[in-house]
C-alpha cells in the first residue's frame, strides 16, 4: 500500500516538475527569441550584448542544474520505490508461506493422534457411521429373525404340550378303563370261585 502511494506521489511530482520545465524551456526559447530580436544587426551578423548573453547563460545554467536535480531526485525516488517494492515482495513471500502453513494447520484434523486432512477425516467418520448403521441393521434383522423363530418355537411347544396333555389324558382314561375292566374281571373271577 505504501509502495503504491509512493509511486503515485512520485508520478505526480515528476509531472509537475516536467510541466514546470516545459514552461521554463518555453521561457528560455522566448528569452532567446527576445535576445535575438532585440539585438542589433551588422551586415548578416547579429550583435548581442555580453550582459544579455551572460544573463541568458545564467538562466540556462540554472535550468540545467534544476533539471539535473530533478533527474537525481527522480533516480533516488525510483531506487527507493524499487527498494520498497523488493521489501514488499519479500514480505508478500513470507506472508504466503505463513498462509500456507496456517492453511495446512487449519485443514488438518487429528484422529487418534494421526494428522489428516478434513476431507479424509470426513470420509473416515462417515465410513464409521455407515458401518455402525449397517451393523445396527444387521443386529436388528438378526433380532427379528430370532424373535420370529422363538415365537414359532413357543407355538410349536404349546402345540406339543397340548398334544402331550391330550395323550396323557387318553392314556390315563385307557388306564382307568383297563383297571375297571380288570377289576370287573377280578370281581367276576372271585364270584365264580365262591
Amino acid at each position: 500500500m505504501r509502495f503504491k502511494i509512493l509511486v503515485i506521489f512520485s508520478i505526480i511530482a515528476f509531472a509537475i516538475q516536467f510541466d514546470a520545465k516545459a514552461q521554463e524551456d518555453a521561457k528560455l526559447s522566448d528569452q532567446y527569441q527576445n535576445m535575438i530580436e532585440s539585438s542589433e544587426t551588422f551586415e548578416k551578423y547579429k550583435v548581442i550584448s555580453i550582459s544579455k548573453i551572460n544573463a541568458f547563460g545564467q538562466i540556462m545554467n540554472d535550468s540545467i542544474s534544476t533539471l539535473k536535480e530533478s533527474v537525481s531526485t527522480a533516480k533516488s525516488a525510483r531506487l527507493q520505490a524499487e527498494t520498497e517494492r523488493d521489501s514488499a515482495k519479500s514480505q508478500m513471500t513470507e506472508l504466503k508461506s505463513e498462509l500456507e502453513v496456517t492453511q495446512d494447520a487449519v485443514d488438518e484434523m487429528p484422529l487418534l493422534g494421526i494428522p489428516m486432512s478434513k476431507t479424509t477425516y470426513n470420509i473416515v467418520m462417515w465410513s464409521i457411521v455407515v458401518v455402525l448403521i449397517a451393523g445396527l441393521v444387521i443386529v436388528y434383522v438378526m433380532y427379528l429373525n430370532s424373535y420370529r423363530m422363538t415365537r414359532q418355537a413357543k407355538k410349536d411347544k404349546a402345540l406339543i404340550d397340548q398334544e402331550l396333555e391330550d395323550l396323557r389324558k387318553r392314556s390315563h382314561d385307557k388306564q382307568v378303563k383297563i383297571k375297571r375292566e380288570l377289576q370287573t374281571a377280578l370281581n367276576k373271577l372271585e364270584e365264580q370261585r365262591r
